[in-house]
């Protein structure tokens, strides 16, 4: 089954705690999303959660083969959600 690798909070305090040696990023450096389009993301501040979330696996009907993602509680049962419930760090880009 292929699945992405997650970011974890873990990996993130380590990247936090390097910006506090840089002295080119301060509390006003903005931070962006980058979707893979020709321009990048705005993340409104906002935009952070605690969330639950839950595994799923849909099958590629062409090949047949198994890919694993995660969706929100409240659309696991709609996505098959299989697995334990976890809490995730959402960040939020809606619109």
């Amino acid at each position: 089954m292929n699945q992405p690798e997650n970011l974890t909070v873990g990996q993130l305090r380590q990247f936090l705690a390097q910006l506090n040696d840089n002295p080119k990023i301060n509390d006003e450096t903005k931070i962006f999303l980058d979707t893979g389009w020709d321009s990048i993301q705005e993340i409104t501040p906002d935009a952070l959660s605690i969330e639950e979330a839950q595994p799923f696996k849909i099958e590629d009907p062409l090949t047949h083969e198994l890919f694993g993602g995660y969706s929100l509680l409240e659309k696991a049962e709609k996505m098959k959600g299989e697995g334990p419930i976890e809490k995730v760090l959402v960040i939020r880009n809606l619109y």
